[in-house]
């Protein structure tokens, strides 16, 4: 009898893992996403309005490679910069900023919105930036720096 309990018990377990990775994590989400969607043309340009983006606040605009959400941020005002929305500590994808700070959902790490460095670990990189250009009220969101 205690044998059947256990198996329930572990059985449980594991389909709350499965539903917490499912939740937090990026890996399945991501997944189903880049099999359902066609991949940008090489060259497609992402472009977002600028009104859109306020100072202090965010956009959410996708990766043309990768498919992964990239949140571009006005920190101050006319300062524009864009971050990707993958940790850097296990590859989770990141709340969008919120005074001032990425959270991570799944380890706790938190990057600064302005900078992408990080504010607390467990990661220990910052996040990968991406280069931001204006063009007239249009933002450009370019390739990953260095």
């Amino acid at each position: 009898m205690d044998g059947g309990i256990a198996a329930v018990a572990m059985g449980g377990a594991g389909l709350l893992t499965g539903s917490l990775t499912a939740t937090f994590g990026r890996d399945e989400p991501a997944a189903k996403a880049k099999q359902s969607a066609a991949p940008a043309p090489a060259g497609t340009p992402v472009t977002v309005d600028a009104a859109s983006v306020p100072v202090g606040g965010s956009a959410q605009v996708k990766d043309p490679v990768s498919g992964d959400a990239v949140y571009v941020v006005q920190p101050t005002a006319g300062q524009y910069c864009a971050f990707s929305s993958v940790c850097t500590h296990s590859g989770c994808a990141v709340d969008a900023p919120r005074n001032g700070q990425l959270y991570c959902p799944c380890h706790g790490s938190r990057f600064d919105a302005g900078t992408g460095a990080v504010l607390t670990g467990p990661a220990t990189k910052p996040l990968p930036r991406y280069r931001v250009t204006k063009e007239g009220e249009k933002l450009r969101l370019g390739p990953q720096e260095g």
